[in-house]
């Protein structure tokens, strides 16, 4: 299509300056000569830049696929959720701390590549549950951390337990092998006023709570939670 429609106006365009350069006695030489010329040029060369420059598009959504996904588990990556909150810092909503438990004991037995395995396939759970406008992303290792927008903290709580069961619920077959892992995680209401980090280091906190009290459950801050907010529906 580039390289007809870039043939057609330079032809117009060349033609055009027949009638302006040459007397009309040579025209019924020199304009079928013209288009030949313009013809034999012009569609080769738009083919050849036409061709780069699907390659450089290529090529460059490739690198922003690299920046903002992560490559194992396709959510966002560690510096695309934070570039992604630095755009809205008054963004209101729940942040999660997701850790899958006893995950060294998973490479130690089966090894890495079903370690690898087991955080893709949490990862898709994480992505399947939350809602469009949510963030999932792989913080670091077998940690996630999703923001739920809008979502204050009866919601967040809710909507976190459904993700720990969810977790629970979902068996990964691995060659014959069928693994089942669970998840804790905790959470921390951001308020409008609040930075992503802090959000984020409650949640931790809260998630260490979590780890230590058992694992395979879930444990919230209750560091900027109105006691008087109603618990909302997650949706």
């Amino acid at each position: 299509m580039f390289a007809v429609v870039v043939t057609v106006i330079s032809m117009v365009s060349a033609v055009s300056m027949n009638y302006l350069i040459f007397p009309a006695a040579f025209l019924g030489r020199t304009v079928p000569g013209t288009m030949i010329i313009v013809t034999l040029v012009s569609i080769p060369t738009c083919l050849f830049v036409g061709a780069k420059v699907r390659e450089n598009v290529r090529l460059s959504e490739e690198l922003r696929r690299l920046v903002e996904r992560d490559r194992l588990t396709d959510v966002a990556t560690r510096d695309f959720f934070f570039s992604q909150m630095a755009q809205e810092p008054d963004a209101y909503g729940m942040s999660l701390m997701v850790d899958i438990d006893f995950f060294k004991r998973v490479n130690d037995t089966y090894g890495h590549l079903t370690g690898d395995k087991v955080i893709s396939h949490v990862a898709a759970v994480l992505q399947d549950e939350v809602r469009p406008k949510d963030i999932v992303c792989r913080f670091g290792g077998e940690e996630f951390v999703i923001f739920l927008a809008d979502a204050d903290h009866g919601a967040g709580a809710v909507m976190a337990e459904r993700l720990r069961a969810a977790v629970a619920n979902s068996p990964i077959d691995d060659a014959g092998t069928t693994l089942s892992v669970t998840v804790s995680i905790g959470g921390s209401l951001k308020q409008a006023t609040d930075h992503i980090e802090t959000a984020i280091q409650r949640a931790d906190d809260a998630l260490y709570r979590a780890k230590n009290g058992g694992r395979n459950q879930v444990h919230m801050s209750s560091i900027g939670n109105p006691r008087s907010a109603p618990v909302a529906k997650y949706a």
